[in-house]
């Protein structure tokens, strides 16, 4: 019922489609059914001149009579070809409309899917494997899709083609009849049997084939550390062992499938040798006649293999329940709530009033009671050591998580009382790791303005230090970057990722140690043009580098998740501390590497 009411769901507008195929099978079957009978009446009544009954009477006259019949042989040729005709028609029918039940069904769920990815927590995210959830978006929803247009029609199918063949069958002979359905039964039980032990077997594949798509994908995004580390044969071992055992368990699905069939099999034969050995006995003694009999052999050959079928649509029937339980799981967790909450304008003031965070599934502080204070229109740098909880800062400013204790407050309203979807319109982000699209440099930058002029991009590029190096481009700003950008140096996607976030001119700019990847002079320009492009924009630098943070109007400097210390550069470097350290350090750094050099 679970899973009927999965279905219904992403099927709305499209389920008469199961009607039609419902009649169009209906009708099928019956045509199917119906060439026997014309045969029968061909040997018994054309051939051996036995009595008509009602229907052959009728049938007879509508042909004309039977000395036309028998004077006009052709005639039953004619209604054979029209009773192959019909079945064509009914055939045709059926496979359209269920095809575009399922057709449709995939599309909506596909949609629904990706919209409901899309707006999970960054917490999901973070802990979900890319591998996995490519597989449930595609293997999964292709599974429950070739149920739909194929097994579900052969289900309708094979129950009509029982229940009309049982009910003709029944009303020429009892004892035969119950004597056809012998191995109904066994058939059944030996199908279940099947089933259950398939659908184990299918989840353990379904579960092999996502973490071996866990492994291939994360191998294709590394190549670059692959190949830098030469690590291509113990990638190639990693996968090769995956796919061994993903091997392993489709051999026993193999298995399990030939000793169905050929158990099925042997039982069906079987039982058409029963039936036939039974009917020359029952014609020999005058029980039935010989039309009658073609009628029994015929349907039970016809009926067994739909029946035979049912152990193959249960065992997918149980795979379409183990991908609707892997969807389910996604659909299962909540989205994030991107639009509830008040869309207050923003200046980029900034609070921070004892902000403790821990993440979900950790146990230590992050962040403990960091407390200080941004003006709108200011720059400040956040600076500390790698894993000093700088960037959890920025995770909490986007509400991609929202403190455990303490308020951060966007103008005086506290940020979780503000809107998601408002909050990061107002706010302007460049990663440490930036993304680009596999599309040209002109549409990434203007990726979140698809509106924005030529102008406007190449403003953003020149604010950004990369117009000149995209003008020199053979194909300028048409050029394609490629997947991720590989086409692009680091500095060059960086330098796009910032033109990017400045054409959106936000009321509040944050680089998450996006200008480590430059060299001094261009973060230098970078943050000069910056400066007099949005003099009344809130800036945050979340940067280790002196460079990048000496010139702002306050550095915060953030160790162990607490604030150790708060000054401009001068103040921070008269006092001993962290900041002062970290500046000697790389001040003696860069000596080196000037007398090096």
């Amino acid at each position: 019922m679970k899973n009927l009411k999965f279905i219904s769901r992403y099927s709305k507008g499209y389920r008469r489609n199961v009607l039609i195929m419902f009649v169009a099978s209906l009708a099928y079957v019956s045509v199917v059914l119906l060439y026997p009978i014309i045969l029968q009446f061909t040997i018994d009544n054309v051939i051996n001149d036995l009595p008509l009954t009602p229907f052959f009477v009728w049938f007879s006259n509508s042909l004309g009579g039977m000395e036309n019949i028998r004077q006009n042989l052709w005639l039953l040729a004619i209604v054979i070809i029209v009773i192959n005709g019909l079945s064509s028609i009914a055939l045709f029918v059926r496979g359209e409309s269920i095809g575009l039940f399922a057709e449709s069904f995939s599309k909506n769920l596909r949609n629904n899917l990706y919209d409901h990815l899309q707006k999970l927590p960054y917490a999901y995210h973070v802990r979900a494997k890319t591998g996995d959830l490519i597989q449930r978006c595609t293997s999964d929803v292709d599974q429950i899709s070739r149920f739909l247009s194929n097994q579900l029609r052969e289900l309708v199918y094979a129950g009509l083609m029982v229940i009309i063949a049982l009910t003709i069958l029944f009303g020429i002979n009892v004892k035969m009849t119950f004597l056809a359905m012998i191995a109904f039964p066994i058939i059944f039980v030996f199908a279940m049997r099947f089933f259950k032990n398939m659908q184990r077997t299918f989840k353990e594949y379904d579960e092999t084939e996502a973490e071996m798509f866990t492994v291939f994908q994360e191998s294709l995004d590394a190549v670059r550390v692959v190949k830098a580390f030469n690590r291509e044969q113990f990638e190639l071992k990693k996968f090769t062992k995956k796919n061994a055992q993903l091997t392993e368990v489709s051999e026993r699905m193999f298995k399990l499938l030939g000793m169905y069939w050929g158990v099925s099999d042997l039982i069906c034969f079987l039982q058409i040798l029963l039936i036939v050995i039974v009917s020359i006995f029952e014609v020999r003694a005058g029980a039935i006649t010989m039309g009658d009999a073609v009628i029994f052999i015929t349907y039970v050959s016809t009926v067994l293999w739909p029946i035979r079928n049912v152990g193959r649509i249960l065992s997918d029937m149980g795979k379409v329940g183990v991908s609707i339980e892997r969807l389910e799981e996604i659909f299962d967790t909540p989205m994030e709530d991107l639009d509830t909450g008040l869309t207050p304008e923003i200046k980029g003031g900034l609070v921070f009033e004892d902000v403790s965070f821990i993440y979900d599934d950790g146990v230590d502080k992050v962040l403990d009671g960091i407390s200080f204070t941004v003006n709108p229109g200011e720059t400040v740098a956040i600076m500390g050591p790698t894993g000093g909880g700088k960037s959890s800062l920025v995770h909490l400013l986007t509400r991609l998580y929202d403190p455990s204790s303490g308020r951060i407050l966007v103008d005086g309203t506290d940020i979780t009382t503000i809107a998601r979807h408002h909050l990061r319109s107002q706010v302007g982000l460049v990663l440490q790791e930036p993304f680009l699209f596999s599309k040209s440099i002109f549409e990434n930058i203007k990726l979140a303005t698809p509106n924005s002029s030529e102008l406007d991009v190449h403003s953003a590029a020149s604010i950004a230090s990369i117009h000149d190096v995209i003008k020199s481009f053979d194909q300028g700003y048409d050029t394609l970057v490629g997947e991720k950008g590989v086409t692009l140096s680091g500095g060059q996607k960086q330098r796009v990722a910032i033109a990017r976030t400045v054409i959106n001119r936000h009321p509040l700019v944050i680089f998450d140690d996006s200008l480590s990847a430059l060299d001094s002079e261009t973060d230098a320009s970078i943050r000069k043009e910056l400066k007099e492009m949005s003099s009344d924009a809130t800036t945050l630098i979340i940067t280790h580098r002196v460079n990048s943070a000496m010139n702002a109007d306050r550095i915060v400097v953030v160790n162990d998740g607490k604030v150790e210390q708060i000054g401009t550069h001068f103040e921070l470097m008269a006092q001993e501390g962290l900041y002062r350290r970290i500046a000697l350090i790389q001040n003696n750094q860069m000596e080196v590497n000037s007398h090096e050099s």
